[in-house]
């Protein structure tokens, strides 16, 4: 038996984690006086009205001991297991794993623990976590696993923009003269997930929200040709008019209408703010689970 696990940077609605019996680590989250688990003492809406009031907020990565003890349990159980964790690139999580799956292969020398990087964030990270766990139930192999994984840190893409800059500001990725400018003249920024190194990179900029749709649509169009095959994410914060308004105006440049809407929470949104809205799409197809149904 293979045990699956992710972390909250996945963003996967509680319900297909639940479904799939997939294993969630937690991630803490502070305002710098006290400390918070995601999802049970706070939730995404209410981070975002204390981040309205000028609360700033900051995560903290798994701990090393969550970690160590999952795992082993399951490898005491005789399960193997599988890690996807958020980029690298933006968190220490991937790295924290290795070193407990290091340890625990001292004790266990036959052990199969699969760690994997995604090279990825919020609910497009997920929605490779759910592949897997799709393919587990399908009992495909563990070589199967591996390729999907591996073609969709190469071939998913991510498009970020935030609406409000504060956020980025306050948190230390923006300048204050870009502060300053980019809040003059309305400019958004257009980010992705950098396939060197995981990390989040500005590529482009928008004036304007409808500057910004045709932007992020000339970026797509740049990347992949084939959209009517596959199962497209558009993620927000707390932006829902924005991002079905968003989403009509992808479905029909794309002729796609398998765009689906969810939520970046909070492990994302406590460093952008609640006008986040973000793209995730493959530029190449796999050919086996590039739709599938939530």
């Amino acid at each position: 038996m293979i045990k699956l696990f992710c972390d909250m940077g996945a963003d996967i609605p509680k319900k297909l984690i639940e479904k799939y019996d997939i294993s969630l680590f937690t991630m803490m989250i502070s305002d710098g006086k006290n400390e918070y688990v995601l999802g049970k003492d706070i939730d995404k809406y209410k981070l975002f009205d204390q981040m309205k009031k000028g609360i700033n907020f900051h995560t903290s990565q798994v701990a090393y001991s969550d970690y160590y003890n999952a795992f082993k349990e399951a490898v005491s159980l005789g399960e193997e297991v599988i890690y996807i964790s958020l980029s690298s690139g933006i968190s220490g999580t991937y790295n924290t794993a290795i070193m407990a799956k290091n340890a625990i292969l001292e004790e266990f020398k036959d052990a199969k623990i699969y760690i994997f990087d995604s090279f990825g964030a919020t609910f497009g990270y997920g929605f490779v976590v759910l592949k897997v766990a799709k393919m587990l139930e399908n009992n495909e192999s563990i070589e199967e696993i591996i390729k999907l994984i591996d073609f969709h840190k190469k071939h998913g893409q991510f498009l970020f923009s935030a609406g409000d800059l504060t956020y980025l500001y306050r948190g230390g990725r923006l300048s204050k003269t870009k502060f300053f400018i980019g809040n003059l003249l309305n400019i958004l920024p257009i980010m992705d997930v950098s396939k060197v190194d995981g990390t989040l990179e500005m590529i482009d900029k928008a004036r304007g929200h409808k500057a910004l749709k045709k932007k992020i649509l000339e970026h797509i169009k740049q990347k992949a040709d084939n959209f009517k095959d596959q199962t497209i994410l558009f993620l927000q914060g707390d932006c829902l008019e924005k991002a079905v308004e968003f989403k009509e105006f992808l479905s029909k440049e794309l002729q796609n209408d398998d765009i689906i809407i969810s939520d970046i929470d909070a492990v994302i949104g406590c460093h952008t703010g609640p006008d986040i809205i973000t793209v995730f799409y493959l530029d190449e197809l796999y050919g086996k689970y590039d739709k599938i149904k939530l």
